[in-house]
C-alpha cells in the first residue's frame, strides 16, 4: 500500500462539535496530522455528550462517545485564547501548519488577530477554512448557528414532514456532517491548487449555502413553474405504494416502493394477497395513488405480523424494492458491515470502542482506516510545544500554572452537577425517553468482552 495522500500535511483544528470536526477527521483519515486546539475554559462541547458506561468519575471528559467518533486519530493541544500568551503561541505554530480550520462566528478570529489576512503574513501559502453558519459577510454573518437551526434556514425542513402537517427536522442535524464533507472537499481542492501554483487561499464555507442544493429540485420547480413543494412524508410523486410501515416488535419498520404494475403483482404474490392485485382500485399507478391511504392500511396489516429483516428479504427475493429500517444496534451488528470492516475496534480511555470509518470509499492504493483513538485533553501539549516550538520545561510549567495549557477543563457546569446529571439511573432515562432500550450484555454482543466461563 502507498503512503496516505495527505502524509506530511499538518492541520491546526480549531473547530468544535460536528461540522468542523467531520471535515478535519476526513483529512486525518487521509493522512494529515491534525492538532485539535481547545481552551480549558471552552472545550469542545462534545466532551460532555454521551458518557461511556454512564460513568462520570475521574476524567470523564476523555471518554465521551461523540468526541471519540469525530476526533479519532487527532492530537490535542490546549490553548486558552483569552490569554495573550496562547494567541502568540498559536501564531508561532502557523509556520509549521499547512491548513487552519475554524468554526467560530466571524468576529472571533479577527478580534484575536487570527484572521486570514494576519495569518498569511506569517505563512503566505497557508490554507484556511472557516466553517460558519451563514458565511463571513452578509446581515446574518454574526449569528451563531447549529445544524438544528440550519436545516430550517436552508429550506430542508419545509420539504420534510407529512401531508398537511408541520415542517420536521431530520433529527440528526443533517447540515453538519454534510458541511463537514463539503469542507473537506474544499480543503483538498485548495491543496491541489497550492501544489500547482504555490499559493494558499482562504475558504469561506457557509453551512447554510452548502446545504441549500439538497432541496435544489424544489427551488427549480418554483423558479420554472411557480409551484411551491408540498410535504408528502414518505410517499413518492411517481410511485405507489411507497411508505414506511410498522413491523412486529417495538419500533421496527420497513420501507418499500412499488414502481410499476409488474412489481405490484409481485408484491401481492409475495405477501399472499392475490386479491389485492385484482382489486380495480389498485389496477394501475394512478389508482394506487388515489387510494394510497387504503393501501397503507392493507400493507400495514401485513407488515405488523412480520419481522422487518425477514420481510425485507422476502420482498427483495421477489424483485420488490424494500429495506428494513435499522436501529443503531442493528447497524453495529450488521453482518454486511462487519464483513467489510466498517467499524474498527479502537482502544480508548475507558476501554475498546467501535468507531466507524469516516469515508465510505475504499481505495485500492491506500487504506483510510481509523488512525487511532481520540486524544485526551492536552495529551500532546508537550509534544507540540516543545517538539515544534522548542519551549523549555520551565516555560511549559509556567504556561501550566497560568492555565494557558492543561489537562483538566474548567467546566462551565460544575463537576458535581455534571456527575449528578450523568449518573441518573438508567431506568430513569428509559422512563424519560432518553433511551429506547437497555441491554446489559451489549459489550458481549459487540464482541468487546466475554462472559464468565467462555
Amino acid at each position: 500500500m502507498s503512503a496516505l495522500p495527505l502524509s506530511g500535511i499538518r492541520v491546526l483544528d480549531l473547530t468544535q462539535v460536528y461540522a468542523g470536526p467531520t471535515c478535519t477527521r476526513i483529512l486525518c483519515d487521509l493522512g494529515a496530522e491534525v492538532i485539535k486546539l481547545e481552551g480549558l475554559k471552552r472545550t469542545d462541547i462534545t466532551r460532555l455528550l454521551v458518557i461511556a458506561d454512564n460513568d462520570s468519575h475521574d476524567d470523564f471528559w476523555n471518554r465521551m462517545g461523540y468526541f471519540l467518533y469525530r476526533n479519532a486519530g487527532k492530537k490535542s493541544l490546549t490553548l486558552d485564547f483569552s490569554e495573550p500568551d496562547a494567541v502568540e503561541l498559536l501564531k508561532r505554530l502557523i509556520p509549521h501548519a499547512d491548513v487552519v480550520a475554524e468554526s467560530f462566528t466571524p468576529r472571533v478570529m479577527a478580534q484575536h488577530g487570527l484572521d486570514y489576512e494576519s495569518l498569511c503574513k506569517i505563512r503566505p501559502d497557508l490554507i484556511m477554512i472557516s466553517l460558519s453558519g451563514y458565511g463571513q459577510n452578509g446581515p446574518w454573518r454574526d449569528y451563531t448557528a447549529y445544524g438544528m437551526g440550519l436545516e430550517p434556514a436552508c429550506g430542508i425542513s419545509s420539504l420534510t414532514g407529512y401531508r398537511g402537517g408541520e415542517p420536521l427536522r431530520t433529527g440528526i442535524a443533517f447540515t453538519d456532517p454534510y458541511s463537514g464533507i463539503a469542507g473537506a472537499g474544499a480543503v483538498l481542492t485548495a491543496l491541489h491548487y497550492r501544489r500547482r501554483t504555490g499559493k494558499g487561499q482562504y475558504i469561506d464555507l457557509s453551512e447554510q449555502e452548502a446545504a441549500i442544493p439538497i432541496g435544489g429540485y424544489a427551488l427549480m420547480d418554483y423558479a420554472l413553474n411557480g409551484r411551491e413543494p408540498e410535504r408528502i412524508g414518505n410517499r413518492s410523486l411517481w410511485f405507489a405504494p411507497q411508505g414506511c410501515y410498522p413491523c412486529r416488535g417495538e419500533d421496527n419498520w420497513l420501507v418499500l416502493t412499488v414502481r410499476d404494475d409488474a412489481e405490484w403483482q409481485a408484491f401481492c404474490g409475495a405477501v399472499g394477497q392475490p386479491k389485492w392485485a385484482g382489486d380495480e382500485r389498485f389496477a394501475d399507478v394512478l389508482g394506487r395513488h388515489r387510494h394510497h391511504d387504503e393501501l397503507d392500511e392493507l400493507i400495514a396489516s401485513w407488515t405488523r405480523e412480520q419481522g422487518h429483516i425477514d420481510a425485507m428479504h422476502l420482498l427483495q427475493a421477489e424483485g420488490v424494492t424494500a429495506a428494513a429500517v435499522l436501529n443503531p444496534k442493528e447497524v453495529l451488528l450488521d453482518p454486511h458491515l462487519r464483513e467489510r470492516g466498517y467499524f474498527e475496534m479502537v482502544e480508548h480511555a475507558g476501554g475498546v470502542r467501535p468507531v466507524p470509518k469516516q469515508l465510505g470509499a475504499r481505495f485500492a492504493a491506500f487504506d483510510t482506516n481509523v488512525r487511532g483513538t481520540a486524544p485526551k485533553l492536552g495529551e500532546h501539549n508537550r509534544e507540540v510545544l516543545q517538539g515544534m516550538l522548542g519551549l523549555s520545561d520551565d516555560e511549559l510549567n509556567e504556561l501550566q500554572e497560568a492555565k494557558v495549557i492543561g489537562e483538566t477543563p474548567e467546566l462551565a457546569v460544575p463537576l458535581q452537577m455534571m456527575q449528578m446529571m450523568v449518573q441518573w439511573p438508567l431506568t430513569s432515562l428509559l422512563q424519560m425517553g432518553a433511551l429506547g432500550g437497555l441491554e446489559p450484555d451489549f459489550k458481549k454482543q459487540l464482541g468487546l468482552e466475554q462472559t464468565a466461563g467462555e
